[in-house]
């Protein structure tokens, strides 16, 4: 009897209840196993399947996580989240063509909903139709249903076209996303623009490692402003931005109270500073002696070798990692090119995964054990070449004016527009995926790339000789 209760329809349907409360409580480990069990019963629920399929997404398994969301639409193709989700999760491993086709036919099927118009025009951005987003948006705008997420879309097209007046201020809307969040329990007001003469600003950091570089240098025209200038610079910054103008007391952390007239977040500083787009001179970075002379030990065994720092992924925490990066074998081409010697830059959580695999001992760990990015940038001011997926690190090598070759998924960051090369970091070249996520077609690129740059040094070389 016991056994028939748990196949009755109510207790199937306490099961799925329940599955769906240890979802939301975040104990995904629970909520799999109740899923799992209610399917095996019931493989016939819709929502079911896409409440599962949204469970492996949050975990990072876009495959297994679009096949559970087919199989909701497959079970009712007018299931609208269903349907949405779908289309997410496409866009979250890369899938942007089917991804951007259901979501423009669910704004045919709810139009001047900004959620649907939002999430298309997302989508066309990671196929690089930034024009159709900007035309979208601006008519949405004229119609008066865009809301900030719309705009915020704009901003991003509008930046990675060049338009960073127009770009950032439609970017200061990203606080209208759940992805960005102001400050909380801020006892000052923060600031939209005020005149700032003889006013103290605390300036806080919003986003990343690289954010916080980039940032850095429209400090000094803040500072021109008229602003006494605090900065909160986070500890593994501390000693690469020291010498950093335009800030006139440094934070470890942000402070519990204290007499500021404003703060801001280091993200808005390029709109709110007003200089109409420009772009500011890159940041002046210090490198302490004992980390240049950390630097000269590790790298002293291979002098006479060309030294190529690498990075393959950066912070596993955001969102995008998963498109943006790559594995170590990856440049296991490059490690093979006579006369090139790879060191790995990388820090983080899959610093073991890296000792364990083949190739470390083909790449030497440089920064694994790194106090902060002024070892870092130690090492990389001794590379000939950085090769490395967009991470914290290429902001480090940039402003420091070295040599850089970027490896950009097939969208990439506004910051490097569409081109080859981006005003932001002079001594960058950038190499794209041509196809999503097809990273072999790049490094074949890269590589034969290379051994061109070697071929012709040397004859150079000869020559001069």
């Amino acid at each position: 009897m016991a056994s028939q209760d748990k196949k009755s329809p109510s207790a199937l349907s306490a099961a799925l209840g329940k599955a769906v409360e240890h979802h939301r409580a975040g104990d995904l480990a629970k909520a799999r196993t109740l899923y799992l069990a209610y399917l095996s019963r019931n493989p016939v629920h819709a929502a079911a399947w896409t409440n599962y399929g949204a469970l492996l997404r949050q975990e990072q398994k876009f495959l297994p996580a679009i096949a559970a969301h087919r199989q909701a639409v497959e079970i009712d193709p007018d299931y609208t989240a269903g349907r949405n989700n779908l289309a997410n999760t496409l866009a979250d491993d890369g899938q942007f063509e089917e991804s951007a086709a259901i979501r423009r036919a669910l704004c045919h099927q709810f139009p001047r909903e900004p959620m649907r118009e939002r999430d298309l025009c997302a989508a066309l951005r990671g196929l690089t139709r930034h024009e159709e987003v900007i035309d979208r948006v601006n008519r949405a705008v004229e119609e008066g249903w865009a809301d900030g997420e719309c705009r915020l879309q704009r901003g991003l097209s509008r930046l990675m076209l060049g338009d960073y007046a127009g770009g950032f201020a439609d970017f200061e809307y990203r606080y209208d996303s759940a992805e960005v969040s102001l400050p909380k329990n801020t006892p000052w007001p923060r600031w939209q623009g005020e005149p700032l003469t003889g006013k103290r600003v605390l300036v806080l950091p919003e986003q990343g490692f690289g954010d916080a570089i980039l940032a850095s240098r429209f400090l000094p025209w803040l500072k021109a402003l008229g602003a006494e200038v605090h900065a909160v610079i986070k500890p593994p910054l501390r000693q690469l931005l020291s010498d950093v103008a335009g800030i006139d007391q440094r934070l470890d952390e942000r402070p519990e109270g204290g007499e500021y007239d404003f703060y801001t977040p280091n993200m808005s500083l390029p709109h709110l500073t007003g200089r109409g787009g420009e772009i500011p001179p890159l940041p002046r970075l210090s490198v302490p002696t004992d980390s240049r002379e950390r630097a000269r030990r590790i790298i002293e065994p291979f002098d006479g070798q060309f030294k190529v720092g690498i990075v393959w992924t950066g912070n596993a925490k955001f969102k995008s990692n998963n498109r943006r990066s790559t594995q170590p074998e990856s440049f296991a081409g490059l490690a093979q090119i006579p006369g090139v010697q790879l060191f790995s830059l990388y820090k983080g959580p899959a610093h073991q995964d890296f000792i364990e695999s083949g190739m470390a001992g083909l790449i030497v760990d440089a920064c694994g054990h790194d106090r902060d990015f002024a070892d870092s940038a130690a090492i990389i001011d001794e590379m000939d070449l950085m090769i490395t997926t967009d991470t914290a690190v290429v902001h480090v090598a940039g402003s420091l004016e070295k040599p850089i070759w970027n490896l950009l998924s097939h969208e990439s960051f506004w910051l490097y527009g569409l081109g080859e090369t981006t005003p932001w970091y002079p001594s960058m070249r950038l190499f794209r995926q041509r196809a999503q996520g097809d990273w072999n077609e790049l490094f074949t690129r890269v590589e034969n790339t290379l051994r061109e740059h070697l071929s012709r040094q040397a004859t150079a070389s000869d020559a001069a000789g």
